[in-house]
């Protein structure tokens, strides 16, 4: 019997030990750890372990700051596995910590507030206090960041509150500190100080740099009121001590070096003034390099998906309620029937009967919509997945490549000014190529013309010829839709470039005076079987799947000796 507990406990504790750790989000890990824990846990098919795997991703991606990583996906992803596993305390926890990356930062606090309430209010209902005084420290720093001193007061008056049960000292000094940016904010400096105070002995008490960091700058601004520029010189020496090598510290850092000039240009000493000056600038460029167009691009790519998610959602929940609707409807049409034959009413049989067939056939015809409408949804949203890609694409290919170079020379001093200052050239004219790919600019200023002009000039072809015209008094056609018109074109201009092999392209978009627009795309090329379009091909599900979100008709025929000829009517009523 011993001989067979021992066994079983040593098999138990193998099992244990055979288990891969989940990461942990607070620890530093290499981004090839972490594809290693991401590639272990998809072959296992551990959902939990994803979910902590992107929580710490997007964790070190904060820490890592590189121009090509935004922790904004990793977040989601991370959010995404938690909701899947219906861990909602993890999943609220890595919402509010989304909120804590967005803080004070140009164009997101809006979105941290948004976040970081979620989280607190989640934590409330569920009576967590210690979790709840985290988020609310931090939601009550973003209403600060806004000058929104009345709503940051109450939801800092709540800590307190909570904190009195839960007795924890770091969130007492982070509480003091967050009073001390208010009274500093709101020029009450005699308050303000002996809240930072407050907060340094707690900081110096727990040997937490970034508090004892902020502590000492709130101090360095009172004291500069106080017309004590020597203490506050002091205190903001100490600060930038602490802040040194710390990159989640770069936004305090800044305002160290931004102060610290100031108070050496008041004293004349001008030299360390614009020494100190610079470093700001610096830090401010930094802050703006990381990542922040990666953070702006993948913030609004899933508030769209979220949005046309909603919609698919609502539409497939509409297609079941219609289907339940249809089998209740059949249901009774069997029981009428049989209750008019018993009563040999033969009349009422045929009226009734005619009846439920019309009821039957609309339901079939809104069924058939239904369907249609989310599978032009998918195939919207499979575009625009694809579009993503080739944007990562070429972003990769072309400017990392010639920002790459422009490094390598610089580094290896290989090169003249000149000759960076033509690769950084190449580079911008990249970048201008990508965001005209993304939202035409003529589009947007003058219209869908002059933006197909602008799209036949950019070929800068002879041949073939590409030929434009344009026929009817123009209509006014909302921006998303002359944005949707503006791909169709564009992606049969691309067929009959790559494909046709032709000398002569013609584009024509006639305005008729019911609101209808006809769009005609013409080549002399070699044409092909049009009857044998492959179903995977996906420029033609592009192409079908907007002229169906826009409730047009596509005809198109083409044949070896007379080439290719697609037409599409779309009404505007």
């Amino acid at each position: 019997m011993n001989h067979q507990l021992l066994l079983l406990m040593f098999l138990l504790s193998f099992s244990v030990l055979g288990q891969k750790p989940y990461p942990d989000p607070q620890k530093n890990y290499s981004k090839a750890s972490l594809e290693q824990y991401l590639q272990y846990y998809q072959s296992k098919k551990d959902t939990a372990g994803l979910a902590f795997t992107y929580l710490t991703y997007a964790k070190n991606q904060e820490r890592w700051n590189t121009a090509d990583e935004s922790p904004v996906k990793s977040y989601r992803k991370s959010m995404e596995f938690f909701m899947m596993v219906k861990d909602s305390i993890n999943y609220h926890e890595a919402n509010g910590s989304l909120g804590i990356y967005f803080m004070g930062r140009p164009f997101f606090n809006k979105y941290s507030r948004e976040y970081l309430s979620q989280s607190s209010e989640f934590f409330r209902r569920k009576k967590l206090p210690r979790s709840e005084i985290g988020h609310l420290i931090n939601l009550a720093s973003s209403y600060i960041y806004e000058d929104n001193f009345k709503v940051a007061l109450k939801l800092l008056k709540r800590c307190e509150k909570l904190n009195v049960y839960v007795k924890d000292s770091l969130y007492a000094g982070r509480i003091a500190g967050a009073y001390a940016d208010l009274y500093c904010r709101n020029k009450d400096m005699k308050t303000a100080y002996v809240y930072a105070i407050k907060s340094l002995k707690i900081a110096k008490s727990l040997k937490v740099n970034w508090l004892e960091a902020v502590s000492y700058f709130y101090l360095s601004v009172c004291n500069k009121m106080f017309q004590k520029n020597k203490e506050a010189t002091e205190n903001l020496m100490q600060s930038l001590k602490l802040t040194e090598n710390d990159f989640i510290q770069l936004p305090l850092r800044k305002e160290v070096y931004r102060n610290l000039g100031y108070l050496y240009e008041e004293s004349g000493d001008y030299k360390q003034a614009n020494h100190y000056f610079q470093m700001a600038l610096y830090s401010s460029e930094s802050n703006y390099n990381s990542s922040i167009e990666l953070d702006v691009r993948s913030v609004r790519e899933y508030k769209l998906i979220e949005e046309q998610n909603a919609q698919l959602a609502k539409i497939e929940l509409e297609k079941k309620l219609t289907d339940a609707a249809l089998t209740t409807l059949q249901s009774r049409q069997k029981l009428y029937i049989l209750s008019i034959l018993l009563a040999v009413f033969f009349i009422g049989i045929l009226a009734y009967t005619y009846i439920s067939r019309q009821r039957f056939n609309r339901l079939e015809a809104d069924k058939v919509k239904k369907n249609i409408q989310i599978e032009t949804l998918r195939a919207l949203i499979n575009g625009q997945e694809i579009e993503r890609l080739r944007v990562s694409q070429e972003l990769h290919d072309g400017l990392g490549t010639l920002l790459s170079r422009i490094k390598f020379q610089t580094e290896n001093n290989a090169t003249s000014k000149e000759q960076i200052a033509e690769m950084i050239d190449d580079a911008c004219a990249e970048v201008r190529i990508i965001s005209s790919n993304l939202q035409p600019n003529a589009l947007a200023k003058f219209g869908l013309i002059r933006s197909i002009d602008d799209l036949v000039l950019k070929q800068k072809s002879t041949v073939p010829n590409i030929i434009f015209q344009h026929f009817g008094k123009e209509f006014e056609i909302s921006p998303e839709n002359s944005l949707m018109i503006f791909r169709i074109i564009q992606e049969l201009l691309t067929n009959a470039l790559k494909h046709a092999r032709a000398t002569e392209i013609l584009i024509q978009i006639v305005y008729q005076e019911e609101r209808t627009l006809t769009i005609t795309v013409e080549d002399d090329g070699i044409g092909f079987d049009d009857t044998n379009v492959q179903p995977e091909n996906n420029g033609w599900n592009n192409i079908r799947s907007r002229v169906n979100y826009l409730q047009g008709i596509i005809n198109f025929h083409s044949d070896p000796s007379s080439g290719t000829s697609v037409t599409i009517s779309i009404p505007f009523v």
